[in-house]
């Protein structure tokens, strides 16, 4: 299954999801309207009061009051762990965010590999959590889009896994992002809090029943009726989620498997997580089981969100013997030179190769990020490991080659922040200048994690420099605008709520817009500019785009707003507009590292991770 074929999925089980529930809600309102025309409205006799059970406005009454505080509350948690992104979700376990500059040899192990996949699958590397507390072998994503996404994993994990089986869970956790699945285990967490309230109001009423004696009775028996119903509720909640999650997981191992072309490494997890377990013990682990890389705790098959450990493992290898003795493996603190020298030169590139790979975990682009992150020097991947270092290298690759603009630039770094910073930005200027071009994009991605350690108002103050720099020579470059988007994006992700549809008229323009730059940008003379434009122009998801547009006509704050409107379209339109802006890049089967860097950010913005493969 390609990229945007399981974001699709994803988004049909989103609405068969919500179909579920609203079935469960429907049933739940019957139960509780029945329950109160019972208990809160007898007949003289005793018996039930048949006119208030069969009373229209009385049943929508009630489904307004039951299933009001059902959506609110679940519209409420995913809210909330929408603004948290993962790392509300993280820190909801115990986890501690895991600093670049650790130097615990275990957490440097996994901070490589996390970069060496986030590189190589075109995601911004994403910050890392661990669970200090938990012995178990267990990990998980978490988030609202790929840009926010959290990578968790436990003390366990990190301490019983060697580096081909740690690789193996990582490589599972980054296809749970790739292919949609936070957004759906974030929904599933709010539907099934929603349910959950009404046992919590039901206990409320019992104890409020309590105290009031014999003529607050019938609200106590409500109570308890809520709490019944509510439980009921949830285990009706739990049968979905298992429904749902258990061939996600399935999914997720065999995407893992592609990616690392190590089948061993995964199974072996599997494996340590038989002998020594996967439970979670924190109190709240139960609301986040279907996000877990393993099953925790003892359920049965019926609600089990994970698929059985030994099917699990025999489908990665039929070899798999329960009661083979585990070995003991020695800490790898490097990848294995096998896979890091697999990589070979960037291979030709066509437009329909390009799309095939958006979001998909490659082995080849794994080990071409591998090589390329290898190259960097001890020095240069010192920096890129804390705040500092990594805004510095950032700053410097928006450092003009003109001395006069650069020292304007520098001027401005000085006025901006502390004077170590500012000179530290002028001595990198140094280094990433005489770096290949083709090395700015690892260097991006690879400051991320760092700077991701800033707090919101550093980050904001971090922007806005980057801003002012960009600028200074008067005219904003696009090797400028690139930089600063991709910055953006990562640091100051955008509201999860989708922009509002966009008429067919305005997604001509946008998508006019956005093929025009990228045909401009790839192209040295007109004539193969207008060509660009034109191939591509015939591959978009809309035909009658208008003619080509000029380079003075190029607004980038227009662009900004065509991809808001872009990235909410369906997956079949995107997946077509991301093919014509290959076909605009890609002229003579290679790209450039402009064209590569414009790429990533244009299907950045537009929530489709393209891997690094730069010529």
């Amino acid at each position: 299954m390609d990229f945007f074929a399981a974001q699709d999925h994803a988004r049909r089980q989103s609405r068969l999801l919500i179909l579920w529930f609203a079935l469960a809600v429907v049933l739940i309102i019957v139960v509780v309207h029945a329950g109160a025309a019972l208990l809160l409205f007898p007949g003289e006799d005793g018996s039930v009061a048949t006119s208030r059970l069969l009373d229209p406005a009385q049943f929508l009454a009630t489904a307004a009051v039951v299933g009001g505080v059902i959506l609110l509350a679940s519209l409420y948690r995913i809210a909330r762990l929408a603004a948290g992104g993962g790392e509300a979700v993280a820190r909801t376990l115990g986890g501690r965010p895991l600093a670049r500059a650790t130097p615990d040899p275990r957490e440097r192990r996994l901070l490589n590999i996390v970069d060496e996949m986030a590189v190589a699958s075109g995601l911004p590397a994403p910050p890392v959590y661990v669970l200090d507390g938990e012995p178990g072998i267990n990990a998980f994503a978490a988030g609202t889009r790929p840009q926010q996404a959290v990578v968790a994993l436990t003390r366990g994990a990190l301490e019983k896994l060697d580096r081909d089986e740690l690789q193996g869970v990582v490589a599972h956790e980054f296809s749970h992002i790739l292919n949609g699945d936070m957004r759906l285990n974030l929904r599933l967490i709010g539907l099934l809090h929603g349910i959950l309230v009404l046992s919590l109001i039901g206990r409320m009423l019992l104890r409020g029943g309590g105290r009031g004696g014999k003529s607050r009775s019938p609200f106590a028996l409500l109570g308890l009726l809520l709490v019944a119903v509510g439980h009921v509720g949830v285990l009706c909640g739990q049968l979905i989620k298992a429904a749902v999650s258990r061939q996600r997981e399935f999914l997720a191992d065999a995407a893992a498997v592609q990616f690392t072309r190590n089948p061993a490494g995964l199974a072996g997890a599997l494996r340590r997580i038989a002998g020594y377990g996967a439970n979670i013990g924190h109190p709240r682990a139960e609301e986040v089981s279907h996000m877990l890389f393993g099953a925790s705790g003892h359920l049965s098959a019926l609600f089990a969100t994970h698929p059985p450990l030994a099917e699990r493992i025999r489908r990665i290898d039929p070899r798999f013997l329960p009661d083979h003795p585990l070995p003991d493996h020695p800490l790898s603190a490097t990848p294995p030179a096998s896979t890091a020298a697999a990589a070979g030169p960037p291979t030709a590139e066509t437009a329909a190769a390009f799309t095939a790979a958006i979001g998909q975990l490659q082995p080849e682009h794994l080990a071409q990020a591998q090589v390329r992150i290898a190259r960097l020097d001890g020095a240069l991947r010192q920096s890129l490991q804390e705040p500092s270092g990594a805004q510095a290298i950032c700053l410097a690759l928006l450092l003009d080659r003109d001395p006069g603009i650069r020292q304007r630039q520098l001027q401005k770094v000085a006025a901006a922040v502390d004077d170590p910073l500012a000179l530290r930005t002028e001595l990198e200027y140094a280094t990433v200048a005489a770096l290949d071009p083709g090395m700015r994009l690892p260097l991006i991605e690879l400051a991320l994690g760092a700077l991701r350690e800033l707090d919101r108002d550093a980050r904001e103050r971090f922007i806005t420099l980057l801003d002012a720099l960009a600028g200074t020579d008067g005219w904003l470059a696009l090797g400028e605008y690139v930089l600063v988007r991709l910055l953006r994006d990562a640091l100051q992700p955008r509201s999860p709520a989708p922009a509002l549809a966009a008429s067919p008229a305005e997604l001509r323009r946008h998508t006019a817009l956005l093929l025009s730059v990228i045909a401009i940008a790839g192209q040295h003379d007109a004539a193969a500019t207008r060509a660009a434009y034109a191939r591509s122009a015939a591959a978009a998801p809309l035909d009658a785009l208008g003619p080509l547009l000029e380079a003075g006509e190029i607004d980038f704050p227009a662009l900004d707003r065509a991809f808001a409107q872009l990235a909410a379209t369906a997956p079949p339109f995107r997946r077509r507009l991301v093919y014509a802006m290959a076909e605009a890049a890609i002229e003579d089967g290679r790209l450039a590292p402009i064209e590569a860097e414009l790429l990533r950010a244009a299907c950045e913005a537009l929530d489709c991770p393209a891997p690094l493969n730069i010529d």
